[in-house]
């Protein structure tokens, strides 16, 4: 008997179908709780957990709001990621491929990192600059963090997106 076996979807399409997935379940959430009139894009977007534009994203001129969106972003990024993280790291040990796709998603991650903070250099804790502040938002905002935190110490997603914000305000943020 022939195998048949199902086309591979790349990563960046499964990513790109789970974004819309999500602003589709918080556009029927928010329809029905609000109506249709009175739910903006930019509300269900909030509460998809992605931005409008990544620029709009950017256009926000407080960093503190900047890392707000970091925290809710990496909350819903790893609420909805089911394991395809660890299988991809898995599958990457043994397929050159894979793991060139994995680096490249590193890399990318890495330099969307640094670009939360650029333009807004002046507003970090003084000793960081934005290549450190990148990193550590990279470091901060792992799947291995929120893994231990909800998994392993049973958080909620709610209370690891209000953790990550206070820490990321306050390791990156001058003292007041």
């Amino acid at each position: 008997m022939t195998e048949v076996k199902a086309p591979r979807v790349p990563l960046r399409q499964r990513q790109a179908l789970e974004t819309r997935r999500a602003i589709a379940r918080a556009a029927r959430s928010l329809f029905a709780e609000r109506g249709y009139a009175a739910t903006s894009i930019e509300v269900v977007a909030a509460e998809a957990g992605v931005m409008t534009t990544i620029a709009e994203g950017l256009a926000v001129h407080d960093l503190r709001r900047r890392l707000d969106l970091v925290a809710h972003s990496s909350r819903r990024q790893w609420e909805s990621e089911r394991g395809v993280r660890a299988m991809l790291d898995g599958a990457a040990a043994s397929d050159a491929d894979v793991a060139r796709m994995v680096a490249a998603w590193k890399t990318d991650r890495a330099r969307s990192f640094r670009a939360i903070v650029t333009g807004l250099e002046a507003s970090l804790r003084p000793g960081i600059d934005g290549d450190r502040a990148g990193a550590i938002i990279r470091a901060l905002t792992s799947a291995e963090i929120y893994s231990e935190l909800v998994a392993g110490e049973g958080w909620t997603p709610a209370e690891y997106e209000k953790w990550l914000a206070a820490l990321l305000a306050d390791v990156l943020l001058p003292r007041a």
